[in-house]
């Protein structure tokens, strides 16, 4: 089901049992930057927008994520180059990959990662994100 941001979306919000996980959205496309970030926030989720992965990787080295939301085709450095580098830079980071060019693309980074094809599918983006977060509170690896 595709849903749009005016579409009322059944999603809790941050409580202390479930703080919400802190996400950076890294897409050069301002107008889909904000409405991800606006889609995560009522989602119950922390989101920053960055346009490109040198800009994600100063921020990076600046807070803790839980989550790496990454368009795959940026302007300088791709998604998939991002994403290698946080590999060995975060391993535990959890990175989900926003394409057109199917799921084959989480399969080339070898880390916990996951593939989104646009438009997005707002039950598939919460069903991945609620995972995520059931194991980062399992394991108490939360970036609070």
């Amino acid at each position: 089901m595709m849903t749009s941001l005016s579409t009322p979306l059944s999603a809790p919000s941050a409580t202390d049992d479930n703080p919400g996980l802190h996400i950076l959205v890294v897409e050069d496309n301002l107008d889909s930057q904000q409405l991800v970030c606006e889609l995560l926030g009522a989602l119950g989720h922390h989101a920053h927008g960055v346009g490109s992965g040198e800009q994600a990787l100063v921020v990076l080295e600046q807070e803790s994520f839980d989550v790496l939301f990454t368009d795959v085709s940026l302007p300088g450095m791709s998604g998939i180059e991002l994403a290698q580098q946080m590999n060995v830079k975060a391993p535990g980071l959890k990175i989900i990959f926003a394409s057109g060019y199917g799921a084959q693309i989480s399969k080339n980074v070898g880390a916990a990662s996951f593939s989104l094809p646009k438009p997005y599918d707002i039950d598939q983006l919460q069903s991945i994100l609620d995972g995520i977060s059931r194991e980062l509170q399992s394991t108490g690896d939360l970036a609070h």
